[in-house]
């Protein structure tokens, strides 16, 4: 009887490793649209960009760019979990060092009211761009918790593929390894039609 040797195709576990890339892709998306919204005025008013802003940046793009280059290798069955926890620390202390120096600068905006009496006069947009301040805050937080998150996931992964619970597929894992070869010992001559006989 044919034989099949049926292996998980990957280690990671699929519903958490797909819910925090989810995660991850849409705070880096939230980041880069509200830090966008602050560089285009702060560059028609011909004023300079913060650094904070800049590494900000970065971190959300090169996030993106992990998001999008690991995710694509995981479908292809190619994502190791050394490389997956190395790019997440990188990824965890650009976010970390982005969220220190964005908390620095705003550290007095963070826990005050977005009010008119704090923000300007009625009908202007300093209450929008106080929520959007904080946003960027909740974004670069966002960034570094679930980036902690993912490299916790990627250890697991690391320990389980290390303790042999997982057994890594090959190119035949799916197909038939053991092919049927008929065997006749009855008489298949011409004299009984090229058929084993029966009795």
């Amino acid at each position: 009887m044919a034989k099949f040797n049926r292996s998980n195709p990957t280690p990671w576990p699929n519903g958490a490793y797909y819910l925090l890339r989810l995660i991850e892709f849409a705070t880096s998306i939230g980041t880069i649209g509200t830090l966008s919204y602050f560089v285009y005025y702060l560059v028609k008013a011909r004023f300079g960009i913060p650094y904070e802003f800049i590494i900000l940046y970065i971190a959300a793009l090169l996030s993106l760019l992990n998001i999008v280059t690991t995710t694509v290798a995981k479908c292809c069955g190619a994502l190791n979990a050394k490389f997956a926890v190395a790019f997440d620390i990188i990824l965890l202390a650009c976010w970390t060092v982005a969220f220190a120096l964005l908390h620095r600068a705003m550290h007095g905006l963070i826990f005050s009211d977005c009010t008119d009496g704090h923000w300007g006069a009625e009908g202007g947009n300093g209450v929008y761009v106080c929520r959007l301040y904080k946003a960027t805050w909740a974004f670069a937080l966002s960034g570094i918790v679930f980036y902690t998150l993912s490299c916790i996931l990627d250890i697991v992964v690391i320990r389980r593929v290390g303790s042999h619970k997982y057994v890594a597929a090959n190119p035949k894992s799916m197909q038939q390894t053991k092919t049927y070869t008929p065997n006749y010992t009855a008489d298949t001559s011409y004299g009984s039609g090229g058929l084993p006989s029966h009795g």
